[in-house]
């Protein structure tokens, strides 16, 4: 349930009054109680020091042969002392010649020996010192020495500290009724502040509201002499610079555009240029390796290599930027049909034969599906870029395994394709960058690879057209490709 922010300073207010003031109860009661526990202990600790030797003597003489004279002096002492418990005649084995506490019940039996099973008490009873033990009750065993300087029974006293409960409820019923007197004064103090404060909360939150929805030209009036007109101000002031950057962002945003257009623009162009004397150069060089311009001995034939080689790298690269400049400027048109896609794939796989070769790399092929219903040209676009990028970024003597699959979620039939290399990790924070148009994943990779960062970037173009999907995935050295695009059931 939603509550107002007058309601939540309310409530926070009387809380801070509630705990502040259980505080001072818990430490009133705390230091009370110490100090009666510590006045029981002492006032038990004077009352053993004067009373020991005479119930001491009085046991001597009278327990065997005037035991009731020997119990009416142990009585009196007991009225001397409001928090004594018990008294025990205890001898060094720890056999208990006399209880009061047992006696004044009539439940003691002289008949049969009784022991103590006070671990305290028997640990202690045969030391010459007095011994004090506080828990939950107090007990003092006092040694007892007769005349002859012979120890054979102690004194054990066991004083109650049943008065600190008493104590306790005393001070816990007047902090709870100082609290809630206390806590009914904060809530209408809290009430009056919280209404002066979400009074002008109320028109900032308004405010807000309206600048969300586009109203920038609103300007809030709040004269309170205090921090609630400073926030206004700097509310105000806020409105002003939103004013300006929206304005920024705009001529921005407009400019960037031409400037995006006119780029794309001209990348086309100047590939459509470029493609012309590259087409003229490729036909010189196929037509001098046919000999139709006189033999060529082994060295010019193998320099006519590189060069095809090269010029034919040129000629995708430009293939490549002409596609990027045509799908920015018109889209990615498509001419689906329902084909077989292992056989773009070995073809694509004999065009890379010798790179393949060279690297020295296995083609495991896993086509647990191959028919897909798509556009053949885009398709064989995005295969061969994934197929390219996975020969390239192998390491030498590795595995690329190839995986085409059919997934059916419900009512929706997916074609999958994935293809998976050892080679270096692309990192974390690059793994959604590799699909932008140019990225590298560092400076170093055009040099070391070749290539101008665009086939990742046109097979994702080409796969969302479908309304697919296309992404990766490394780990530890192995990085997966994927591109998954809906089919159709009637197919």
């Amino acid at each position: 349930m939603r509550m107002s922010f007058q309601r939540k300073l309310t409530i926070l207010l009387a809380g801070i009054i509630i705990v502040v003031f259980s505080i001072m109860g818990i430490f009133m009661a705390s230091s009370r109680i110490s100090e009666l526990r510590n006045e029981i202990v002492n006032s038990a600790e004077m009352f053993v020091m004067l009373s020991s030797d005479r119930i001491g003597d009085a046991f001597f003489r009278y327990y065997k042969n005037a035991f009731f004279k020997f119990r009416s002096i142990v009585m009196s002492h007991k009225e001397l002392n409001r928090d004594l418990k018990n008294i025990q005649v205890v001898d060094l084995r720890g056999r208990i010649f006399y209880d009061m506490e047992q006696y004044e019940k009539g439940f003691f039996d002289t008949s049969r020996p009784k022991y103590t099973s006070d671990k305290f008490v028997l640990a202690n009873v045969k030391k010459m010192e007095v011994n004090i033990h506080k828990d939950n009750n107090v007990c003092i065993i006092a040694p007892y020495i007769d005349e002859y300087g012979v120890h054979n029974y102690s004194i054990v006293y066991y004083f109650s500290l049943g008065r600190l409960n008493q104590e306790l409820a005393s001070v816990i019923v007047s902090s709870v009724a100082m609290a809630l007197a206390t806590v009914g004064l904060g809530i209408m103090l809290s009430v009056v502040i919280a209404r002066r404060i979400t009074g002008h909360l109320k028109i900032l939150s308004a405010g807000a509201k309206r600048i969300a929805q586009g109203d920038f030209n609103l300007n809030i009036d709040i004269k309170t002499g205090d921090e609630i007109e400073d926030l206004a101000r700097a509310f105000n002031f806020m409105s002003e610079r939103i004013r300006e950057n929206i304005r920024e962002l705009n001529n921005l945003i407009e400019e960037l555009k031409q400037r995006d257009l006119q780029k794309t623009q001209f990348l086309a162009n100047i590939s459509h240029e470029l493609r012309t004397p590259l087409t003229a150069s490729l036909g010189y060089v196929d037509y001098l390796e046919k000999g139709k311009m006189g033999s060529l001995n082994d060295d010019q034939r193998h320099g006519l290599g590189i060069i095809r080689r090269n010029l034919e790298r040129l000629n995708r690269e430009i293939h490549s930027l002409l596609l990027i400049s045509k799908y920015t400027l018109e889209g990615v048109k498509l001419n689906p049909e329902r084909f077989d896609i292992t056989e773009s794939i070995e073809a694509i796989i004999h065009d890379f034969t010798p790179e393949i070769n060279r690297k020295g790399l296995f083609i495991e092929k896993q086509y647990k599906e191959k028919k897909v219903y798509a556009d053949r040209n885009g398709i064989h676009t995005v295969v061969e870029n994934l197929i390219s990028n996975g020969i390239k970024f192998a390491d030498f003597g590795t595995k690329i395994t190839i995986r085409t699959d059919h997934i059916s979620e419900g009512d929706k039939e997916t074609f999958q394709f994935k293809i998976s290399n050892h080679g270096p990790t692309i990192p974390l924070d690059q793994i959604e960058k590799i699909f932008e148009p140019f990225h590298q994943v560092d400076a170093t990779t055009s040099r070391r690879h070749g290539g101008i960062g665009l086939g990742l970037s046109i097979a994702r173009n080409i796969i969302e057209a479908h309304g697919g999907r296309i992404w990766a995935e490394s780990k530890d050295g192995i990085t997966n490709f994927y591109f998954s695009i809906p089919q159709r059931r009637d197919l």
